[in-house]
């Protein structure tokens, strides 16, 4: 494992045990979104798993999203969509597509263009220092 993924996955933002914040939504007002190749990567998606993989198993729309966390402007905005969904049922929010137990991402090598081109300010900070 490389240095910026020892740090991700286990100093994120320079916190001991701390993980991948860029895939949870926790208490922030944060949305992972928008994602201007949802079809490609839903054919992505798709060619993984051997099967048709549909829009609402991986996307909140704007009328989903918004009902979600009316409480948080970035789910309020339009512009902020389509938005990859998290799990509700875990306390910081994950992406469907994070491994909570490894602290990756299951789709990493296909992430769509938001996921891959996400630049973290501690992270670049960190690697600029070493």
């Amino acid at each position: 494992m490389g240095t910026h993924c020892d740090i991700c996955s286990f100093k994120c933002w320079g916190r001991e045990g701390y993980d991948g914040s860029c895939c949870h939504i926790e208490d922030r007002d944060f949305i992972i979104g928008p994602h201007d190749d949802s079809e490609k990567f839903l054919e992505r998606l798709s060619n993984k798993f051997g099967r048709k993989i549909e829009f609402q198993e991986v996307f909140y729309s704007f009328e989903e999203g918004s009902e979600l966390f009316p409480e948080k402007n970035s789910w309020q905005n339009i512009s902020s969509y389509p938005a990859l969904k998290v799990d509700l049922e875990k306390e910081r929010k994950p992406c469907i597509f994070y491994n909570s137990t490894l602290r990756s991402c299951s789709v990493y090598e296909i992430r769509p263009n938001t996921c891959r081109n996400y630049q973290c300010d501690f992270l670049y900070k960190e690697l600029l220092t070493r």
